[in-house]
């Protein structure tokens, strides 16, 4: 069990490290040239406040749905995707519309966070209309039970 937890909480500081670096070089580079070394210290510093604050939601967010993926069977498989799916499509919108044109999508990071807001509010209404249908269904067969 431990050795299970620790292979993946070595993968996921990987991930996490590697989304960082991700993150925090373009946000370095939209950084102006004319600035001073202060200046330019203090912006690459803040700018890491923000990747981290986006990276740590993002996962945080992202881990809803994975979960329920693994966990859920038939149908509600495919309602924990659908944000995973979004989130797909969205991040290669942004990468080959930053590839295209630099000035495209500056503001990439507040658009995954506003994905990561959406998801958090689009998984509460799921699981608590999965735990409603659960339960009908749940007291249905305890009635047909009762009735024979």
């Amino acid at each position: 069990m431990s050795d299970l937890f620790y292979k993946s909480y070595s993968k996921f500081n990987r991930l996490t490290g590697g989304l960082l670096i991700l993150l925090q070089t373009p946000l370095a580079f939209a950084a102006s040239a004319n600035i001073n070394a202060e200046q330019e210290a203090e912006a690459v510093f803040w700018n890491m406040v923000i990747a981290i604050i986006v990276l740590g939601t993002l996962l945080a967010s992202a881990a809803l749905p994975v979960a329920a993926l693994r966990q859920w069977q038939g149908r509600w498989r495919y309602f924990a995707a659908f944000p995973l799916a979004v989130l797909a499509v969205w991040v290669g919108l942004i990468l080959t519309a930053r590839l295209g044109d630099s000035n495209s999508h500056r503001l990439w990071p507040f658009e995954l966070f506003a994905w990561a807001m959406f998801n958090m509010i689009y998984m509460v209404i799921i699981m608590t209309g999965k735990r409603k249908l659960d339960k009908a269904d749940a007291e249905a067969r305890q009635a047909n039970v009762d009735a024979e």
